[in-house]
């Protein structure tokens, strides 16, 4: 039992013996929409009893549901800016990859002392002289 707290009191000074794990990536994007839509759902669903929930004083169900899928719509907004700005930026990792590698390439390339290749000749089209 000594061990679990001399441990843990590692954990609360702020030394964890541990680091975190990486976040798990999913299908961000699908499961906010999915998540929007079962609170509209339940909104809609409940909408046509609000009598009933009136009368035993539980209308915040229905304006906690209004509050989930307009939340949601935020979510989803800010979802989708997160997923193409993460897109961008792995395309530009993989463009400057292939950048250096294509450098490291040439430059290989110019220490074996080969020629570079030719073009093919006929290969773009050429302007006519009308």
């Amino acid at each position: 039992m000594a061990a679990f707290f001399s441990g843990l009191s590692d954990v609360v000074k702020g030394n964890p013996q541990h680091e975190a794990p990486e976040p798990l990536e999913g299908p961000v994007v699908a499961t906010i929409v999915g998540g929007t839509i079962i609170w509209f759902a339940l909104f809609l669903v409940q909408l046509p009893f609000y009598g009933w929930f009136d009368d035993r004083g539980h209308t915040w169900w229905l304006w906690t549901c209004l509050a989930g899928g307009g939340l949601g719509f935020i979510g989803i907004w800010y979802v989708r800016r997160r997923d193409t700005a993460i897109k961008r930026i792995q395309a530009a990792q993989a463009a400057q990859a292939a950048a250096r590698t294509s450098e490291t390439l040439d430059a290989a390339d110019a220490a074996s002392g080969t020629p570079e290749a030719e073009p093919l000749r006929g290969s773009s089209p050429t302007p006519s002289a009308d």
